[in-house]
Formats: C-alpha cells, sequence, structure tokens
C-alpha cells in the first residue's frame, strides 16, 4: 500500500487474524514481506496467517524463511514448529512429527510444538504418546480448543470415550471453540452407535460452518433419496464457496454429494461430484504412483521364502493376534465387527503399533552389511525382542478377551514379516471383486497416505502391485494366512464365518451373526454398514458406473478374470453356485 508504513501494515495485519479474516491478514502481511523480505517477524507472521487461511503451501514457504533468518534458539524453535504446522496441513505426518521435535529440542517446552506434535502422533495412531503429550502441553498453560479437541482425538484412539468427551466438551468452553470442537462431540455420539444425535449435531456445526470439510462424516451416516432436503443443503454449501474457499472444504462437499446423489439414483450426477473431488484431492496433495509400487517390489525381494522360513518359529510366542489385511473397502471392517462379536476376541481397530515396531526393527537390520545374511543368533534376539514390544503396546486389547484384532491398512506388507515376528499370530485376507474394490477407493475421501485413491489411473496401477504382492505371500507362506471373498461372506455369512473360525482355532458364536449390535467404538468408512444387519445392494453399486470404470476393466482385465475363477473355485468346493453377474 503506497504511504503505508510496515508498522502500520503489521498492525493492519494482526488485527485481521484477531478478528478472524485470515485471507485479509495474510495479504496484508505478503505485502509486509515483499516491504521487508528479511524480516523474521514478517515471515512468521504470514505463516501465521497462511495456516488459518490453510494454505499449507505458503506458510511452509515463510515459516522456512523465516527459520533461515535466526539464530537464537527460541525463534528458531518458533519457526520449526510453524513448519511442523503447514506439514499437518498439507497431512505430512512423518515431517509433520519431525519439524516439532526438532522445535522441541530447541525449545523442550514450547505448547506449540507439543501440541502440534500431539496431533501428528494421534493422526498417525500413537495415541498413548499422544494424549501423553498433549497433556503436558495443556498443563503447560496451552489452552487452544484445538489442542483439547486433540487430546481428545488421541484419547477416542484409546477407547477411552468417556475421557475423550470431557476434552471435547471443554474445548467447546474456550474463547477460541471453533466447529471443530463441537463436531468432535458428534463424533462421540457416533461411534457409540447415536447415529441420530450424530447427525443432528453434524447438521448444526455445517449449516453455522458452512466451509467446514464435514460434510464426508455426515453423509457418511445416512441414506439419502432424490427428495432429501440434506441434499439441498450441500449443493447450496458448495454454490456458496468461492474459488478462495480451501481445496480440501470443496473436495469434502463434492465426495458427500457423490454419496448422496448415488443414493437417490442418479449416478450421473454422482459421477460428475466424484470427478470434482478426486481432481480437487490430486491436485492438492500430488501423487507418485510409481512409489507403492516400488515398495511391494522391494518387499518381495527382502522377504523369499527361504528367509521368512528360516525365522518363523524365530519370534515372541507369548501372543495370538488376529490381523486383518486387504485394500482398502474390501470388507476388513465388516470382519473385524464380527469376530469382535465373539466373546474370546477384543477388536483392536487400524492400529498402528505393528509397523511402529516393523519400522524401527527395518532401520535396524537396515543398517548391517551383512542383512539379509544375519547371524541367526542375533536375528532371533531381534525378532523376540520386537514381538515382546508388540506385545507390550497392544497389551491392554488383552485385559479382557485373549485374543484381539488388529486391521491397519500396512498389513498387507508385513505377513512375512508378521510370520516371523508372532508365529502364532493368525492373518485373514479379505477379497473382493477387483471392480467393486476400485470403485470403493475412489468414491471414498481418504488421507495424503492414500494418494493413489483419487485417479483411477493410479488405483489400477496400486491393486496391479497388491495383487502381485499377494501373489508372492501366497507363493512363500501359504500357511500364514486365510482368505476370505467378500461376496461370500455377505452371501453366507454363517459358513464363511464357520470356516474362519476353524482356522482361528475358535469356536463358532451366533453373536457374531449380529455384529450390528456391538457396543464398540468404530471409526472407519464403513462405520453406517457394520451398524446394520447385511445388505447385499452394495455389492452392485459399481455397474452403475460402467462407462467411468471402463478404464479400469480394461486395465485390470487379468486381475478380474483371476478373482473370478478364484471366487468360483472357492464356492464350487464348498456347493456354491456363483456367476460373474453375481460380483
Amino acid at each position: 500500500m503506497p504511504g503505508v508504513s510496515s508498522a502500520e501494515l503489521l498492525e493492519r495485519a494482526r488485527a485481521a487474524l484477531q478478528g478472524s479474516d485470515a485471507e485479509k491478514a495474510y495479504a496484508l502481511a505478503g505485502e509486509l514481506c515483499t516491504m521487508e523480505s528479511e524480516n523474521y517477524q514478517h515471515q512468521q507472521l504470514a505463516g501465521v496467517a497462511a495456516l488459518f487461511a490453510e494454505r499449507g503451501d505458503e506458510a511452509f514457504t515463510h515459516f522456512s524463511h523465516a527459520l533461515r533468518l535466526v539464530r537464537l534458539p527460541p525463534l528458531a524453535a518458533a519457526a520449526w514448529a510453524g513448519i511442523g504446522r503447514a506439514r499437518l496441513l498439507r497431512e505430512e505426518l512423518d515431517e509433520a512429527e519431525a519439524a516439532f521435535r526438532r522445535a522441541l529440542s530447541l525449545a523442550p517446552e514450547l505448547p506449540p510444538a507439543l501440541g502440534g506434535l500431539a496431533v501428528a502422533l494421534s493422526r498417525q495412531g500413537q495415541y498413548a504418546e499422544a494424549a501423553q503429550i498433549g497433556k503436558h502441553a495443556l498443563e503447560l498453560g496451552a489452552r487452544d480448543a484445538s489442542l483439547h479437541v486433540a487430546v481428545g482425538q488421541a484419547l477416542l484412539g484409546q477407547d477411552e470415550v468417556d475421557e475423550a468427551e470431557e476434552f471435547f466438551r471443554k474445548a467447546e468452553t474456550l474463547e477460541d471453540a471453533n466447529a471443530e470442537a463441537r463436531f468432535a462431540l458428534g463424533t462421540i455420539a457416533k461411534v457409540r452407535g447415536r447415529l441420530d444425535d450424530a447427525l443432528a449435531i453434524y447438521r448444526e456445526v455445517l449449516e453455522k460452518y458452512p466451509q467446514f470439510p464435514g460434510y464426508g462424516q455426515f453423509a457418511a451416516l445416512k441414506t439419502f433419496t432424490a427428495q432429501d432436503e440434506d441434499i439441498a443443503l450441500m449443493e447450496s454449501a458448495l454454490a456458496g464457496l468461492t474459488s478462495e474457499a480451501p481445496a480440501r472444504a470443496r473436495s469434502d462437499l463434492h465426495f458427500a454429494l457423490a454419496k448422496a446423489w448415488d443414493e437417490a439414483g442418479d449416478a450421473a450426477r454422482a459421477a460428475e461430484h466424484l470427478g470434482a473431488g478426486n481432481r480437487l484431492e490430486r491436485e492438492r496433495i500430488g501423487w507418485d504412483p510409481s512409489s507403492s509400487e516400488t515398495t511391494m517390489r522391494r518387499i518381495e525381494k527382502l522377504f523369499p521364502r527361504e528367509f521368512i522360513h528360516r525365522y518363523e518359529n524365530a519370534g515372541f510366542v507369548g501372543i495370538a493376534p488376529i490381523f486383518i489385511t486387504s485394500l482398502p473397502r474390501s470388507g476388513t471392517t465388516l470382519m473385524e465387527q464380527m469376530l469382535a462379536s465373539h466373546s474370546q476376541i477384543t477388536g483392536g481397530g487400524e492400529l498402528a503399533h505393528f509397523a511402529r515396531v516393523a519400522n524401527t526393527l527395518s532401520l535396524n537390520w537396515g543398517q548391517r552389511e551383512d542383512f539379509p545374511d544375519i547371524d541367526p543368533t542375533t536375528a532371533f534376539e531381534d525378532l523376540r525382542e520386537s514381538g515382546h514390544e508388540y506385545a507390550r503396546l497392544t497389551s491392554r486389547l488383552r485385559l479382557l478377551t485373549p485374543h484381539f484384532t488388529d486391521k491397519s491398512l500396512l498389513n498387507i506388507h508385513y505377513i512375512g514379516l508378521i510370520r516371523m515376528m508372532l508365529p502364532a499370530a493368525k492373518i485373514i485376507h479379505m477379497r473382493r471383486h477387483p471392480l467393486a474394490t476400485a470403485f470403493g477407493i475412489w468414491r471414498q475421501r481418504f488421507t495424503r497416505s492414500l494418494g493413489y485413491s483419487f485417479d483411477l489411473e493410479h488405483i489400477v496401477r496400486h491393486y496391479r502391485a497388491y495383487t502381485a504382492l499377494m501373489q508372492h505371500w501366497r507363493s512363500a507362506v501359504p500357511e500364514a494366512f486365510c482368505e476370505v471373498f467378500y461376496e461370500a461372506l455377505v452371501a453366507d455369512p454363517e459358513g464363511e464365518l464357520r470356516r474362519t473360525f476353524d482356522y482361528l482355532g475358535l469356536e463358532f458364536e451366533p453373536a457374531c451373526l449380529e455384529f450390528y449390535n456391538l457396543d464398540r467404538p468404530v471409526r472407519t468408512a464403513s462405520l453406517g454398514q457394520v451398524r446394520q444387519p447385511l445388505d447385499r445392494r452394495g455389492l452392485e453399486r459399481h455397474r452403475h458406473y460402467g462407462e467411468v470404470l471402463a478404464p479400469v476393466a480394461e486395465g485390470l482385465a487379468e486381475e478380474i478374470a483371476d478373482y473370478e475363477q478364484a471366487l468360483h473355485a472357492a464356492l464350487k468346493k464348498d456347493g456354491r453356485p456363483w456367476s460373474p453377474a453375481a460380483g
């Protein structure tokens, strides 16, 4: 602004932030940075304003610039904490955690860094540490509502629902209480199975804060009709968003409307919204489809049959967890809910513990020049120690029952290592028709960690890599796991469950067929489905999108043929008919 001093601009930018006008604050701070680009204070302010405006890339740039301008540890710590927040906004959780830890190495009790670390750890499933660190930040005087919500989410991840609710309710009373705090109470109602209450709270929040990205969670809890007033509510909210609205808010609405129009019987409109939502996420996140392909090929090379069998009885035998694995939308949540209805099994959900232990072991072995020809004594000790650590991390899940489930999506990577580290473990691989799986992934708004999900070509490539890895496990350790076809489970739940329990070495219990009555927290995208009896309609949903899915059908033609043949053979073996039209 001509004739306006930097001091006046600084005051106006701060006032705009206090008045919750983040875009104005960012514009003013940007002018400050243009006037005095080497001013730490201006770069930090611009970074903060960018965070409030949900501009993760710009925030990262400003905080990184600020970091280069300082040497004093407290100022550098503040810049690192800002970088961590920007990484969180970009859903780069590992990098966010590293940035917050760097900040804390310079200022060990910096509340923003402690609070940010709690959020990063909670989103990675490291709930116990997240809750501990978040509570410590509150003890040091942090009072913001978002931190209370983060601690509540970490507690919720440990199924401490009552205590989580206390933190959410406290967040609502604070001066900076926002949509997130109120929405969290809807989540409490949701995980407790009070879906009508959850819907009411979600609707209240979204009507008051139309830019809050909660429409996907709202839509997941209900079934829509063509005359549903909530469709008009969401279409109006989408029309009211400007091009400057965060891409996450717009994509959230597109995915929610896609579900709504699909259930209302308008597949064409649903496809339009899916295309728009996925395009926004793809542009926002970016994804290298070769990354997952490279990872899975590397796993095959690192875990050949000979290596696994050399150490298959080396690990910790004191526990017998039940790992459930597959791609998303393949029936893993349904299977877990059924198993968790058994008197001897506790549902653990999507645990991050095995990945944490496996990464530690991988770093240890990767530093050894003799890998994979490790000294057997050392390998046995490492595997037993790692298995024991996993047992320690999951000890609370065995307080009431001898068995528990672990349905992390990463489990497909670890079948060989599970066999080595936890010899008594059982593994269930859920299989579903490739087209149904691909469509289920594409229609669900996942996080950055599943970045392949926003592009049909990327889904095809990921599916092929997954198929190749599972074929490797079938060849290397066929005895290590049991496979269940989703279509067979829906068609004959008792028969499939009896077969599964035979594999687990447990007696079948009729309560497992009434899984929808089980009172346990469920937090995955399939929450609404597992609260209801089995419904076959979901098997056919992808058939309404033949034109959209044509590239997938072509790209996965071989995988589809192999799958249908395998399903047919499995059902024929049990004397049950099947035809491709039923898939």
